[in-house]
Parts: C-alpha cells; structure tokens; sequence
C-alpha cells in the first residue's frame, strides 16, 4: 500500500514538474496555430492558468497572457509565464519566461531543430542571442529581474516569431 501512496505522489509531482516546462516543438505548436483557442486548451490542460489578455488593433497584436503555479503572495510572480501574441485569430509569436532548466534544455535542442545563431547584443540588464530556422525567428534572452521577495534574479525568455 505504502508503494502505491509513493508511486502516486511521485507521479502527481512529475506531472506537476513537467507541465511547466515546455519543449521546443510545444512552442512551434503554438506558433503556427490559426486559431488561437486551441493554444488556450491546450494550455490549460497542462494546467497553465489565464492571467490577462488585451485586444489588439491594426497596429498591435491581441495578447493573452498564461501563468503556472502563480504566487499566492502576489499574483504579478509565478513559476513561468507564456503569452500568445495573435492577430486575427492566427496565433503569430509566442514568448515564454521559463525555469532555468527548461531554457537550457529548448537552448540545447535549437541545432537539433536546424536554428542558427545570428546576431548577439549586450545591453543594460539583458543579453540577447537570435537565431533563426526556415520557418521561424527565436531570441534567448537573458535578464536580470525583481525577485518576489525582493533582491534580483536571473529570468529566461524564449521569444518565437514566425517569418
């Protein structure tokens, strides 16, 4: 009985662990979609939560904005973040501030996936590498930021656009 109980947690946790942590291919998913509904669901069936959305017009792209596992401190933190930039329906670029380890692994993964490094700049707070594939743009950013209960922290943002 007691390796049952064990078993279960385990795999609860692991859910839990891996529903955050999306993959490149995840986000190339999410990117060609042409309907931005879809991303919706899929999302929050990985258990990403809405936070926010705003409408677009000619000039701006709709946003909708997901977290995970939000701060019950301060709902402006969470464990990631993920927002659908949409215009139409047709879902355009999307950014992702992930957990370190999951930055490093979709980092890893760009050569596998045919992605060149293009350019790199230094700037106040951040460095930023690009890099580009036949279908899509991505950027890997590095960024010092607030941490939630003060001080600072390193954040990672993928950001993939299509061409």
């Amino acid at each position: 009985m007691k390796k049952i109980l064990l078993l279960l947690l385990f795999s609860a946790v692991t859910a839990v662990a891996t529903a955050q942590s999306l993959t490149l291919a995840d986000l190339h998913n999410l990117c060609k979609l042409s309907n931005w509904q879809t991303g919706n669901d899929m999302l929050t069936r990985k258990g990403w939560e809405f936070h926010s959305s705003k409408k677009g017009d000619d000039d701006h792209y709709s946003i909708i904005e997901f977290a995970f596992s939000k701060s019950d401190w301060n709902s402006e933190y969470a464990t990631a973040w993920l927002a659908l930039y949409i215009d139409g329906s047709q879902v355009e670029k999307v950014n992702y501030i992930a957990p370190k380890n999951t930055y490093n692994v979709i980092k890893n993964s760009l050569a596998a996936n045919g992605y060149k490094r293009i350019d790199n700049q230094i700037e106040d707070g951040n460095i930023t590498t690009f890099y580009a594939n036949s279908t899509y743009n991505l950027k890997l950013i590095q960024a010092t930021t607030e941490g939630e209960y003060g001080g600072t922290k390193t954040s990672y943002r993928i950001s993939l656009s299509r061409k």
